[in-house]
């Protein structure tokens, strides 16, 4: 019995790191596409299409049900919104700073969760979510370029550090929402095919339409955008979540920064100083003492 335990919290571990590991490829395939000139909704559109059609295959091969009410219906499209917003101010920020550094900021939604937890339901705050949020703020400040003014660059903080946000009003809803006890699975699908029928419609009305796939590379890098950080990273996670608790889950969730600064850095060549370090190493000790600090 205690053997089995064991193996079920290690397979755990190992999900929990896969989802994070995951999420954190991001970057890897959706810049190229980006440089090619492909509009910011379409590279969206593809990665939500394509992160559908592996969950449905998924759902389908587990024989789950697809049924839903309206009511359901007018909460998961709320969520979608939600999910909609946080990855277009992600992208977009790629266009103005680092790709990890970018992820990193918005790694910092457990701050913004914790806050809005605290001024919107009277949750209390203790000492250590005082001291999470201010480092939270030094990393802001360290990743925002030490000092530096460039409009280009605050504007690429601004709009990860929204993505953030955007993602903990999420974090927060999603609870208390009578959806929430429904197949997590089958949320995200619903999630990801309402956040593409959405973008569909604003993609119509700013860019005319989707734009047509240029090439095999761009072809590849979509399906694996839908299939590693959506699809693969959400599967993961639900199986983390069934297996161990959801805070050792969530410090487990570190992996999601580190590997998009390590793909920026390795990969892409961007750039690692002293700065990046500090601020990257604020955040994540921010985020750990706030899932740590919890019991």
């Amino acid at each position: 019995m205690k053997s089995q335990q064991t193996s079920a919290r290690i397979r755990g571990y190992i999900n929990a790191s896969l989802s994070a590991g995951f999420f954190g490829l991001i970057p890897l395939f959706s810049i190229p596409v980006l440089k090619s000139g492909m509009p910011l909704p379409s590279v969206l559109i593809y990665r939500f299409a394509f992160g559908s059609l592996f969950m449905l295959l998924y759902l389908v091969a587990r024989r789950i049900s697809l049924r839903l009410g309206w009511g359901d219906a007018l909460r998961l499209s709320f969520l979608a919104l939600l999910y909609s917003l946080s990855g277009i101010a992600l992208f977009s920020s790629y266009s103005h700073m680092p790709s990890g550094i970018a992820t990193t900021l918005l790694f910092s939604y457990p701050a913004f969760t914790t806050l809005l937890e605290a001024l919107l339901f009277y949750q209390r705050m203790g000492w250590t979510t005082y001291a999470a949020l201010a480092l939270a703020v030094v990393g802001v400040y360290f990743l925002s370029g030490f000092g530096e003014t460039g409009h280009t660059h605050l504007t690429g903080v601004f709009l990860a550090v929204f993505s953030g946000f955007a993602y903990a009003v999420y974090m927060v809803a999603f609870p208390r929402m009578r959806i929430h006890t429904m197949n997590s699975v089958k949320i995200n699908f619903y999630v990801f095919f309402i956040s593409m029928l959405l973008l569909l419609l604003y993609s119509s009305f700013t860019y005319g339409g989707v734009a047509l796939l240029n090439g095999w590379s761009n072809l590849i890098n979509l399906m694996l955008l839908g299939l590693f950080p959506t699809m693969i990273s959400n599967v993961t996670l639900v199986r983390a979540l069934n297996l161990i608790e959801p805070t050792t889950v969530s410090v487990l969730g570190a992996f999601e920064p580190l590997t998009a600064m390590t793909v920026g850095i390795v990969v892409m060549g961007e750039p690692f100083t002293w700065a990046v370090a500090l601020g990257f190493t604020a955040i994540i000790a921010a985020v750990m003492i706030l899932v740590t600090g919890k019991k």
